[in-house]
């Protein structure tokens, strides 16, 4: 895989602490393009997500620009797309350390992070500095219906799409569909351009009919498409909350699971982006062959570094194989029979 060289370092320091200096080392003029593996772009790998072309279907999930500091720099690492946020309308300091513990021989992250973010407005501002290196979603978690529109009109005119993080087991606010319909149908009433649901994780299996009828039921509410799925609550007593969102590798098997049965129950008209667990070309492949119209990744960057993204565009190529066919070709050949 395509290590960045300081990996080690990085890995060694505690995982706030690298991640603050992650995110100002992007503040520097450093050539992303070749420490991201310079993905070739091909059109092979050219996919649509709710209308917005891609020149490539990995997408930099939520949580690691949490104030859209950086989403120029992070968009020059070679991202189809890139995720900044979560956001809400007010700033949020967000759960007491410690927050976030790795466990690398698992490649997981169990976080409690709380969402601490500088608030929308704040970011609206950062956004308008930067310029737009690959197409940017706002992700938003305000469970007030008028925080969440205000919040929205805030970054409206400065991002390309949002996504409503309706699920983070930190977000603390109730993840019913109902609720999700309402703050889908309020923010669909201030934007046309996408917006895209993040589903909750089942904890276990008599949970998947309460995610699958939450997907309906935002899809009937105007959501343009849906993200399977957000990270499992846990357990853990190494945090200061004593549970927090669970992430990374021993979410990889499930995750396609979860999109062929959330395609299963949307119908194929509704874009899919899978969540959790992609560190490979190979379990990037198995999630669109599921159904997924992109991946995002987040632990795999932490793990892997910058180079997973020339690693996975390249293991991408390497899939389509036809030089006639494309990535699009490959979404939902193996989705669950109807």
């Amino acid at each position: 895989m395509g290590r960045y060289p300081g990996r080690r370092v990085f890995l060694t320091l505690p995982p706030e602490t690298a991640h603050r200096l992650a995110i100002r080392l992007l503040g520097l003029p450093f050539p992303w393009r070749r420490i991201g593996g310079d993905p070739p772009d091909d059109p092979r790998l050219h996919v649509s997500l709710a209308g917005i072309p891609l020149t490539n279907p990995i997408g930099l999930a939520a949580g690691f620009d949490k104030g859209c500091q950086h989403l120029d720099h992070l968009g020059e690492l070679g991202f189809g797309y890139v995720v900044g946020g979560t956001l809400t309308l007010r700033s949020r300091a967000g759960k007491p350390s410690p927050r976030i513990v790795r466990d690398p021989g698992s490649r997981a992250l169990v976080n409690a992070m709380g969402l601490p973010n500088p608030g929308a407005e704040a970011a609206a501002r950062r956004l308008e500095r930067t310029p737009r290196t690959a197409p940017r979603f706002a992700s938003l978690a305000d469970e007030a219906v008028e925080d969440a529109v205000t919040a929205l009109d805030l970054l409206e005119p400065r991002v390309d799409g949002f996504e409503l993080n309706a699920s983070s087991p930190n977000a603390g606010w109730r993840h019913e569909g109902s609720h999700v319909a309402a703050l889908v149908r309020a923010l669909r009433e201030r934007t046309d351009k996408p917006l895209l649901v993040k589903l909750p994780r089942p904890e276990a299996s008599e949970e998947r009919d309460v995610v699958l009828a939450m997907a309906g039921a935002a899809v009937a509410a105007g959501a343009s498409g849906l993200i399977c799925a957000n990270t499992r609550s846990v357990e853990e007593s190494r945090l200061g909350a004593g549970r927090g969102g669970l992430s990374g590798g021993p979410l990889t098997d499930g995750t396609p699971a979860l999109v062929r049965s959330v395609r299963a129950a949307v119908g194929d008209g509704v874009p899919l982006c899978a969540s959790g667990g992609v560190f490979t070309a190979e379990d990037a492949l198995a999630c669109i062959r599921a159904g997924a119209t992109t991946v995002q990744v987040y632990t795999g960057l932490v793990y892997e570094g910058p180079g997973i993204v020339g690693d996975l565009v390249r293991g991408l190529l390497a899939g389509v194989g036809d030089p006639g066919a494309s990535v699009a070709d490959l979404v939902g050949t193996a989705a669950a029979p109807a």
